[in-house]
């Protein structure tokens, strides 16, 4: 065991700036791309669409993407998802100067840097996971300051986007995302200090066997369908329904950013409250009351936009469902790597990847189809009931005291 605390410093430092950068580029373009969709078109269903392309990938690679990082390492596979990812961006303005972009092209580039984009995120929990036990650092703690930093970045993105969208256009937004992928490549590769391990040290299990101890592990099965519930209503509320509503309500590109801070600004002080309190916590009871305080946001939004109310108070419930819904990836984190053996993390925490991601295409069509109907209390009624269905998941007990159960 390495307790070097210089090396220690040097590789949990590159780490959280690394996903940071990656984080912050992907925000820029999570929000740039549905609110260019939704101006070339006009459709909340073709905006759905191009989204759904770029969820697709997220359900796909639990099937192959452990694998490698089981082989190879994490460090591996997350400076060749980063290599790849910039390449796939960057075409994105270049296609657009060339007057070649259009809705196929641009579907297809979302779906392929999707495809290496969340093997690279897998990667970077793994390599979290491996530096908490080489270097024994408290779980609690370095979770928490994980996700505040990720919290950080999805809190800066936003504004950084509305602002950008009114000063040189959603796909120019492209072009400071692919350099987020090159910086973080850059930095994992001369920061990071795991070595990569040899292939005796490494036996990958097969895919059907990750699967199958997933799915037989009753703490972890339950934790996989609890996050696929609540990842299709924050999707489908992100990526579709806060840009059309954003831009039927005000056509301001600074508004939705507003929106979008404020549910950054919850998930980030759920983020910073666990850093340090986290440890004297249950995390079963956390599982069931989350949702329900994500179901009082939901509410809020609905509500001022039912009455009429100033539209700034949209960011109040997106606050609230923000701060409910950021415990969530810490406790996916603990539990994780708590439970799931060394040997088999890549394939394990791919796999859960992917099941988290299952329902979101459905999600994503429903809220296109709903919107564009104008049926904006049918959706969000379809949210809520979703949100408290993931809390019932959690109801009764649950012993945490057996990672092998």
């Amino acid at each position: 065991m390495n307790n070097n605390p210089n090396s220690a410093k040097r590789s949990i430092v590159s780490l959280y700036v690394a996903n940071s950068l990656s984080l912050i580029g992907n925000v820029l373009s999570e929000l740039a791309v549905p609110w260019f969709v939704y101006e070339l078109t006009g459709s909340a269903t073709a905006t759905a669409g191009v989204m759904i392309a770029g969820q697709l990938p997220n359900i796909l690679v639990g099937l192959f993407s452990g694998q490698f990082i089981d082989r190879f390492s994490a460090k591996a596979v997350s400076l060749f998802t980063d290599a790849v990812n910039f390449m796939a961006i960057a075409l994105i303005p270049l296609l657009f100067h060339l007057n070649a972009l259009d809705m196929l092209w641009l579907g297809m580039l979302v779906f392929f840097s999707k495809v290496f984009d969340t093997p690279g995120h897998t990667a970077r929990h793994v390599m979290l996971a491996e530096l908490i036990e080489k270097h024994q650092l408290p779980r609690d703690r370095v979770n928490g300051l994980y996700s505040l930093l990720d919290t950080i970045a999805d809190l800066i993105g936003p504004i950084i986007a509305g602002l950008l969208l009114t000063l040189i256009g959603a796909v120019y937004l492209m072009v400071i995302d692919a350099i987020t992928f090159g910086l973080s490549f850059l930095i994992i590769a001369l920061g990071f200090g795991l070595k990569k391990h040899s292939h005796h040290e490494r036996r990958p299990v097969s895919v059907w066997v990750a699967w199958r101890w997933l799915f037989r592990t009753p703490i972890v099965r339950k934790l996989a369908i609890y996050d696929a519930v609540l990842n299709t209503v924050a999707t489908a509320l992100l990526a579709v329904a806060l840009p059309v509503l954003a831009k039927n309500f005000s056509g301001n590109g600074t508004l939705y950013g507003l929106w979008m801070s404020g549910f950054a600004c919850g998930t980030t002080l759920t983020a910073a409250l666990y850093s340090w309190l986290g440890h004297r916590l249950n995390p079963i009871t956390l599982l069931k009351i989350t949702p329900i305080g994500q179901v009082i946001g939901l509410l809020i939004i609905v509500t001022v936009l039912v009455m009429g109310w100033p539209l700034i108070l949209v960011a109040g419930g997106l606050f609230l469902f923000g701060a409910n819904l950021g415990v969530g990836s810490m406790m996916d984190a603990k539990l994780l790597q708590t439970y799931v053996p060394e040997n088999m993390r890549g394939s394990i925490f791919a796999a859960f990847s992917s099941t988290r991601f299952v329902g979101v295409p459905f999600g994503l069509f429903i809220a296109g189809w709903l919107l564009d109907s104008m049926a904006v209390n049918t959706l969000f009624g379809f949210f809520m009931v979703l949100c408290f269905f993931a809390s019932v998941l959690w109801w009764g007990r649950e012993p945490l005291n057996n990672p092998s159960a």
